[in-house]
């Protein structure tokens, strides 16, 4: 099932496409096919968020982002990289969004997340950027949820790249 948002936001992302993933071929950059990879490797079983080793993949470390689930509708920015920050437009690490959020694209991020700490399963995103000085950039991005070690998904680990 295919999302598609084009609400007005506060960040550099005009619009975005919430999609499933059924391929590694799917995606078009080595960050974020990367990281599904390293995700897809541990399939039929979620990976810990303790298996994720950064260096073994220093090299996608400045794509990657962490969102810890702290409750329903609360989750936590945990870690983002440079690019991440260069993406987005603001670094959001210690940030707390909920569905309750006074930014629209936090409470559309919110719905989005929810659904990947129930199920299991990863999702993708490509869409539109507005960096000034840059036009027609897209990007494509990566969640993947993670295990705690009591076995509870609690962490989304993702990665986020221009085309």
């Amino acid at each position: 099932m295919t999302v598609f948002e084009h609400q007005h936001r506060t960040d550099n992302i005009n619009e975005v496409a919430r999609l499933d993933v059924t391929s590694s071929d799917e995606f078009k950059t080595g960050p974020v096919k990367s990281l599904y990879n390293w995700w897809e490797s541990h399939q039929p079983d979620l990976p810990k968020y303790s298996d994720f080793d950064i260096s073994e993949n220093w090299a996608i470390a400045p794509y990657l982002y962490v969102i810890q689930a702290l409750s329903p509708g609360r989750f936590l920015y945990r870690l983002n990289g440079e690019k991440v920050v260069e993406i987005i437009g603001i670094s959001k690490r210690g940030h707390e969004i909920t569905d309750r959020d006074s930014l629209l694209e936090n409470r559309l991020l919110v719905d989005y997340l929810s659904p990947l700490v129930e199920v299991g399963r990863a999702k993708r995103c490509a869409g539109s950027l507005d960096i000034i000085g840059k036009q027609h950039l897209t990007f494509e991005s990566v969640d993947c949820p993670l295990k705690n070690d009591r076995g509870e998904i609690e962490f989304i680990i993702g990665a986020i790249a221009t085309l």
